[in-house]
């Protein structure tokens, strides 16, 4: 390379740089605004823009932003005479004078959390569903019983045996006239925008992929990821937790799911409805979705759907989990695969240690995401100084995700202890009010552990000074983890 080429390319290299750097300036309103009330993180963004616009630039409009503004469905209806259709056919809802008292006791919600934080639904039934070896042969027997529609949201849908078993029996379902409407993620379900579908679009089914990335659109999407695991059949069975659907789940991966029959359902069918609105435009406010349990008593669980996304402006699924660990007054017990405590979650949880309750978290030995467990040890100080118990499972790769609260409060769903399940994810996890269920998590926990390794302070604080500089540097990116 000459001299004049050289320069040419320095000069080109400067322009470049200048223009990242004015978009950079332009970009600083974004970051006022998108981190108000975190004065710490705004300026990290900002300096780091500045400082270096082309990569800051990058990551900012890839994964800084938190917030996604999209057109929802009323609850429950749309407008008109459906409106009163499904006031008449709401499910049971307990007043406020019969909640149950180990509910949070929550009695005044802004409209934001009224979308995303359920009122308590009494009479359900609730069944624990250990692993894909229960969860997969209820989830299909439920689909083949379908007579009028099968709902299916996934984070993960794989082109492998598992998913083309659970294609196969949609496809059948379709072929019979069943209404079939299948909304996985984008990102998560690359398969579901190719031919993998083709067949149960053939057989009048409907299948929708939840924010596919588009250059064109101009709203980065990275971020805003469909989490959600929720499969509702005739409006009368639903399953949520944490169990995709693929061969790996069907492997060595420890998971859990729940099964629910009972008014519970229907918030489990407004919160996909919601969802398929905004991906394929379709309004299901429609009584015969909903109500299929009136004035039914079908079990003694009390429950209530937490719903959380970047839509809404706070966190609710971090608050709940906050709330309902200040509420407890015996014990804490946290399954999660990627746990990232925010600071207020992990003072709540020191709170709890130092209040003399048992905390106990469990994560895992092994993890399909390296660079989270390494952050997860960054925390483990903090936790095991005041007294609270950590567990890393060694028997394959934990997935499950859940929390007991005593003995009768218990939340299992799609949501990780992280901030990308707190603010940048679309979630559902079911608080759950059944002492049965508590009682059968509880044993599940303490089976798991003796399948896990205690970590004691000891041995972090005499961790390989290598391994240490490794956690320091992931705990970097817990924000976006």
């Amino acid at each position: 390379m000459n001299i004049a080429s050289l320069l040419d390319f320095v000069l080109w290299l400067d322009l470049v740089v200048l223009i990242f750097f004015v978009l950079a300036v332009l970009s600083i309103p974004s970051v006022l605004v998108q981190r108000t009330g975190r004065p710490l993180a705004a300026l990290a963004w900002i300096l780091a823009m500045v400082a270096l616009p082309p990569i800051g630039m990058t990551l900012w409009w890839a994964f800084g932003r938190r917030h996604l503004k999209r057109q929802r469905r009323k609850r429950q209806a749309a407008t008109g005479a459906i409106v009163q259709k499904l006031q008449t056919l709401a499910s049971d809802v307990c007043p406020a004078s019969q909640a149950p008292p180990f509910l949070l006791p929550l009695r005044r919600l802004p409209e934001d959390y009224r979308l995303a934080v359920f009122p308590p639904s009494c009479g359900n039934d609730v069944r624990l569903l250990v692993d894909a070896a229960q969860a997969y042969p209820a989830m299909i027997e439920a689909i083949e019983a379908a007579r009028h529609h099968v709902h299916l949201l996934f984070y993960i849908w794989n082109d492998d045996a598992t998913g083309r078993r659970f294609l196969d029996a949609l496809v059948h379902k379709a072929r019979e006239g069943v209404q079939v409407r299948l909304l996985c993620d984008a990102m998560g379900s690359p398969s579901m925008g190719g031919r993998f579908a083709r067949a149960l679009i053939d057989a009048k089914g409907q299948v929708a992929r939840f924010l596919p990335p588009r250059l064109t659109t101009g709203v980065p999407t990275l971020n805003f990821r469909n989490h959600r695991k929720i499969l509702v059949v005739d409006g009368q069975t639903g399953f949520t937790g944490g169990i995709n659907i693929g061969d790996e789940y069907a492997g060595a991966w420890k998971d859990l799911a729940i099964g629910i029959r009972g008014p519970a359902v229907d918030q489990l069918q407004e919160v996909f409805a919601d969802d398929w609105y905004f991906a394929a435009g379709e309004d299901l406010a429609d009584p015969t979705y909903f109500g299929r349990h009136q004035g039914r008593s079908l079990g003694e669980a009390t429950c209530g759907l937490v719903a959380s996304g970047p839509d809404c402006r706070h966190e609710q699924m971090q608050d709940v989990l906050f709330m309902a660990i200040n509420e407890a007054k015996e014990r804490v017990f946290i399954v999660s695969p990627y746990f990232i405590p925010n600071p207020p979650i992990l003072a709540a949880l020191r709170s709890a240690a130092f209040r003399g309750l048992d905390v106990r978290v469990m994560v895992p030995g092994r993890s399909d995401v390296r660079v989270s467990r390494w952050a997860s040890r960054s925390f483990y100080p903090d936790l095991l100084e005041v007294g609270a118990r950590l567990f890393e499972y060694q028997a394959g790769i934990l997935h499950a995700k859940a929390v007991l609260f005593d003995r009768r409060l218990s939340l299992v769903g799609s949501a990780n202890i992280n901030n990308r399940s707190f603010r940048l994810n679309f979630e559902a996890s079911m608080m759950v009010g059944d002492p049965a269920l508590n009682e059968a998590l509880a044993s599940l926990f303490e089976a798991d552990m003796a399948r896990s390794r205690e970590i004691v302070l000891e041995e972090i604080l005499n961790r390989p000074w290598r391994m240490q500089v490794l956690d320091g540097a992931a705990h970097l990116l817990s924000p976006v983890l």
